[in-house]
């Protein structure tokens, strides 16, 4: 009797196991799977001497054919997943079985890069150059006037010329100028200036040194020739890697190294310069208002 009872136990178990494994190989509705191939054939009979490989190493297998150019192959399919890690996993166990030439198959479509989130170099001036050279004086009474030339050349070459001079002021303290970079370089994006003493470029003057800072951010936030109105005076142009950071916030660890919330900190000061805008513009409305 015990023997009875054991024997149909014995049957739906060997069932059990046969369904689970052809729900791993054969699964219903397959879409988007993982499938590990144990070789590609152009001749039917090599695809059948394959499976009989992987039987005998206990690895089931079906066969399916693909047509590629014109040409119909005979894949060994070993499996097929729903995640790339078992498919992995069960690729090492084809590949440990002898079968080198053993590989995924992703019917996955490709993702899809997101975009990368963050404000443009390239964009309209907003702050009008009165408004730039007030806000760097509240800090540094001394500073030069460079508003005029962050808007003029940043229009031409389509930078936010406002945030070029937030950056000026990030790289230069202020334009008081420091660090490893003097005042009369006319240096105000730090150019060259790598560390360790070294002071970077210089320029004849101030205009040439927004002009070459404009031409910098221009290299990597395009990848267009530069426009012929002014002559090339980044030294540094060549150097940089065509439209690599078209995002402020890509500049991190590429104009500064390692350069960690570096555009942050130039965006903070850009920030403070539109609030300081702002309570300027207000003001004049008041006065305006009760006149």
């Amino acid at each position: 009797m015990l023997m009875e009872l054991q024997k149909p136990l014995a049957l739906k178990r060997n069932r059990q196991s046969r369904r689970s494994r052809q729900s791993q190989s054969i699964p219903v509705n397959p879409s988007n799977l993982y499938r590990v191939i144990a070789g590609s054939f152009t001749n039917r009979k090599n695809a059948e001497e394959r499976s009989a490989v992987l039987k005998n190493k206990s690895i089931e297998s079906v066969i399916a054919t693909a047509e590629i150019s014109g040409t119909v192959w005979y894949r060994v399919q070993a499996g097929a997943f729903s995640t790339k890690e078992n498919a992995e996993k069960q690729l090492e166990t084809v590949k440990k079985a002898g079968i080198t030439d053993a590989y995924i198959l992703s019917d996955a479509p490709p993702a899809v890069p997101s975009e990368p989130k963050g404000y443009s170099i390239l964009g309209v001036t907003h702050l009008s150059p009165e408004h730039m050279n007030q806000y760097a004086k509240q800090v540094n009474p001394n500073a030069a006037n460079l508003g005029s030339f962050y808007s003029a050349i940043g229009e031409y070459y389509g930078i936010r010329g406002d945030i070029a001079f937030a950056q000026a002021m990030h790289e230069t303290n202020f334009l008081r100028f420091t660090g490893d970079v003097k005042p009369g370089q006319n240096n105000f994006a730090g150019i060259g200036a790598t560390g360790n003493g070294a002071a970077g470029a210089s320029f004849s003057t101030q205009e040439e040194g927004v002009l070459a800072h404009i031409q910098h951010l221009y290299a990597y936030a395009s990848t267009q020739p530069l426009p012929p109105k002014y002559p090339l005076a980044d030294p540094r142009f060549s150097l940089v890697k065509r439209g690599s950071a078209k995002l402020w916030q890509e500049l991190n660890g590429k104009w500064a190294v390692p350069g960690t919330n570096y555009a942050e900190s130039i965006l903070n000061i850009y920030k403070n310069m539109v609030r300081f805008s702002e309570q300027k513009l207000e003001a004049v409305l008041k006065d305006v208002e009760g006149s």
